[in-house]
């Protein structure tokens, strides 16, 4: 959906919500505004209290919940905002009832907003602070301790201890009303009623994150990146997901002094959860697009650079819409006339580009490189390949198959001269080894949908 004019500077935050006749509303901000986007406006609108009022840090992002008709969106750098997309206003203003400013918000229990990681003009800067809303009203934040926060439920709790900074919620996960992640620790937040409305119950005491915006609930489950690595949390207990190659190889690569830049999100559709990051030496710019299949438990590692990653909601056009207010025909619309983002309301996963851009996982296939486990087919030899057979699914599916291959443990993994495939389906090889791998290389303009793994042709050779 290039079609959309840019942002003015880089996303950072977006988020989509219905309103109650039905109509989908998007929103995203950047450094210094807010704006929002909807079927009747072919572009985005600037939607900031005033042009350029706001003051978003490059470690900071806005983040966004929807309370009652209210699209509420914090940065901390300055007072929360709110937009009512029922009666939609010519922009944001400030929160009523003297809310704090916050790093982190979530809906809890449908019916209080939770703030995390706060600052107000009394305490200052309170990162091991949870601080809610009167039950039921955003606009109204009675002051915590006194009768009249008591009487509406609301009121705040400091995390004392060494479990570090809040950094994120994860709201209604299959065992907790909620979840509070710290930088060292996790915590259950359960309902519990007048007085103390809230218990924080001890989850993990020496697990948490310093990726706030890793954090992503699907199916009652939060994934997250800890700093060891990524974890499902389904508010007991978290389970390891990427042990050993996953967890080593992004560790590796993320540039861990822009973690604040990770983003997470998940796709509707294909039971995936996906997390851009930046690697080292990228200025910060999310340039590897994770991708974990949770049904299957298996991930993969795209190159595609953006911003951000948003779980949004499609806008829903005709087919004369396409064309009078995005511009397209018949001959270039840029996903098929039955897919989700042209359905107004249907969940979609979409990103942000390096130009400010917003758009949907709708292109042509990127190029696909797949790497089997390596094998010692001949325990004690070696083997000489002669030949390879992709086995992949597709009406055309050509590829290039390259052999790697070694002589030791110890040594790195060389690899021969790919070669392509030919009308009896093998690859041509010319290559030895004790330790054999292959590398297959499905081009972009390739249609295929699944490869279900490579059959290598050889003799055994002497031992050397």
């Amino acid at each position: 959906m290039a079609q959309f004019s840019a942002l003015n500077k880089r996303c950072q935050g977006a988020a989509g919500y219905r309103d109650s006749g039905g109509n989908v509303f998007l929103f995203a901000g950047d450094a210094n505004d807010l704006y929002a986007l909807n079927v009747s406006v072919s572009d985005w609108a600037n939607v900031s209290s005033a042009p350029g009022a706001y003051n978003t840090t490059e470690e900071q992002m806005w983040e966004f919940v929807y309370f009652n008709g209210d699209v509420i969106a914090t940065n901390f750098a300055d007072p929360m905002q709110y937009y009512n997309i029922n009666t939609p206003p010519a922009g944001f203003a400030d929160l009523p009832g003297t809310p704090p400013k916050a790093r982190h918000l979530a809906v809890v229990k449908n019916s209080f907003v939770v703030a995390g990681n706060t600052f107000d003009a009394v305490n200052g800067n309170m990162p091991q602070r949870v601080w809610w809303c009167d039950a039921g009203n955003a606009h109204s934040w009675s002051t915590p301790g006194t009768t009249a926060a008591a009487a509406a439920q609301a009121g705040a709790v400091d995390l004392l201890g060494d479990g570090g900074w809040v950094m994120g919620f994860a709201p209604s996960l299959a065992n907790a009303d909620a979840v509070v992640f710290q930088q060292y620790a996790v915590r259950r937040m359960v309902y519990a009623g007048p007085p103390v409305v809230f218990d924080f119950l001890p989850a993990e005491n020496a697990r948490g994150t310093d990726a706030s915006r890793s954090i992503v609930v699907q199916g009652g489950i939060a994934y997250y990146f800890g700093q060891d690595g990524f974890y499902a949390f389904d508010g007991s207990a978290s389970q390891p997901i990427g042990v050993d190659k996953v967890d080593k190889t992004v560790l590796n690569d993320i540039d861990l002094g822009n973690l604040g830049r990770m983003v997470g999100a998940a796709s509707p559709f294909n039971n995936l959860i996906l997390w851009a990051y930046p690697s080292k030496g990228n200025n910060g710019v999310c340039n590897r697009i994770l991708v974990y299949n949770w049904v299957l438990q298996k991930f993969d590692l795209l190159d595609v650079p953006c911003e951000t990653l948003v779980r949004l909601l499609g806008l829903g056009y005709n087919l004369d819409e396409l064309y009078t207010l995005l511009g397209y025909s018949i001959d270039n619309v840029p996903a098929s006339l039955d897919s989700p983002i042209w359905t107004g309301g249907r969940l979609s996963l979409g990103l942000f580009g390096t130009d400010h851009r917003m758009a949907f996982f709708s292109g042509d296939p990127l190029q696909a490189t797949v790497e089997t486990s390596e094998m010692a087919p001949y325990p004690g030899r070696r083997m000489f390949v002669r030949n390879t057979r992709p086995l992949i699914d597709g009406v055309n599916s050509s590829c290039t198959v390259a052999i790697g291959h070694r002589e030791r443990q110890q040594d790195a993994v060389t690899f021969a001269q790919p070669t392509t495939l030919n009308s009896m389906g093998l690859c041509p090889a010319r290559a030895s080894g004790r330790y054999i791998t292959t590398r297959v290389v499905i081009p972009s303009s390739n249609t295929w949908t699944n490869i279900s793994g490579v059959e290598v042709e050889g003799d055994p050779m002497g031992t050397r």
